[in-house]
């Protein structure tokens, strides 16, 4: 989904991406200005990949909830959502379709077992996934990685036609991939939670996966929630 906000004055992109940092704790934080009115921002709980020279670390954050400000209240959410079928479907389809493209260029893959990632408002469900790449590189994880089966729905060609005949907006920056490389290393995260700075309009990007047993209205709100 995309929400635009007009502004009377220009926005301070600088400003908005200090305020995502002390708030969003937990996340990678990205901001890209192109020129003195315009930029893409955002603090992002993704993953997308880490590699140290062939060790290889991604993850699978699918399947969320509401977080609360009392420790125990999100401790409770947490533990229904561990417990879920519909999130816990969602997150594996995530898993196994990560699993699946990385086959041919590593070695044994290592799923963890699920954890609760707690943000500052929202919680999700995350399975990392550790293995060795037959080779360092790094066009191969971009090529096998992205765009993530979360972004782009399942099977991949098919989604994304969908998604490009019936979403009522272009996503340029949005669900792409931001972070750094070199030969040793590199690392990068799926660009979500993010806003588009054009002047005086921000543009806040945010979304959820539909699976079998989605609840329109529980989705709307889990929009809500990370916007």
């Amino acid at each position: 989904r995309a929400t635009d906000l007009h502004f009377a004055s220009p926005v301070n992109a600088a400003a908005m991406m200090a305020a995502s940092r002390r708030l969003n704790l937990n996340c990678y934080h990205f901001y890209m200005a192109f020129d003195g009115e315009n930029a893409f921002l955002g603090s992002s709980p993704e993953r997308l990949w880490r590699r140290r020279d062939k060790a290889l670390r991604t993850e699978a954050l699918a399947g969320t909830v509401a977080n609360h400000p009392d420790d125990k209240q999100a401790q409770q959410l947490g533990e229904w959502l561990m417990a879920d079928d519909k999130n816990q479907r969602e997150n594996m389809l995530v898993v196994e379709d990560i699993c699946q493209r990385l086959q041919a260029d590593t070695q044994t893959l290592d799923v963890l077992p699920p954890q609760v990632l707690r943000l500052r408002k929202v919680q999700h469900l995350r399975r990392c996934i550790w293995t060795s790449l037959n080779k360092a590189d790094d066009v191969i994880c971009l090529h096998q990685l992205q765009p993530t089966a979360a972004v782009a729905g399942l099977p991949r060609d098919l989604a994304r036609q969908f998604i490009a005949r019936h979403e009522p907006f272009t996503r340029e920056w949005y669900a792409g991939s931001a972070g750094y490389l070199s030969l040793q290393q590199s690392e990068f995260c799926v660009s979500l939670r993010s806003a588009k700075i054009s002047g005086n309009v921000v543009r806040l990007y945010a979304g959820a996966g539909i699976v079998r047993g989605s609840d329109p209205e529980q989705e709307w709100q889990e929009i809500d929630n990370k916007a």
